[in-house]
């Protein structure tokens, strides 16, 4: 009778988890699952934020292409919104800049691209001079 006392605990031992060690498990995938949620969505708003940025690149490239071909700009600023790209605008402003040595007169072209109401920006600058 001994034996079948010892062999019925062996069994009875190896049936299956108790409720604690589920209850452990069960916690630690719930943690790895909400670290690795907030990993995807931080990488989702970097790559949206990336996208923005070079869209706002080309588009502030594409604007300054269009002063310089307009030939020598008047100074004063302007603004308005990029119809095939909603929500980013251009903003430009042209200063003079005297160098009387120089013997020409020069135009400083500053072009603000801006989207997220606002909020984000990107700016390129050039010189332009109407020295013939």
């Amino acid at each position: 009778m001994r034996v079948s006392i010892e062999n019925k605990r062996a069994h009875s031992s190896q049936k299956g988890f108790t409720l604690l060690e589920v209850i452990i498990a069960v916690a630690i995938m719930g943690a790895a699952l909400a670290i690795l949620l907030g990993s995807v969505n931080r990488n989702l708003l970097q790559a949206s934020l990336s996208k923005n940025q070079s869209i706002a690149q080309t588009l502030a490239q594409q604007k300054m292409s269009e002063i310089e071909l307009d030939g020598y700009p008047e100074v004063g600023q302007e603004e308005g919104p990029f119809e095939e790209f909603p929500g980013f605008y251009w903003f430009v402003r042209v200063l003079p800049y005297d160098i009387e040595q120089l013997g020409t007169e020069i135009r400083i072209v500053i072009v603000d691209v801006t989207w997220d109401e606002g909020r984000k920006a990107y700016q390129v600058a050039t010189a332009i001079s109407n020295y013939k």
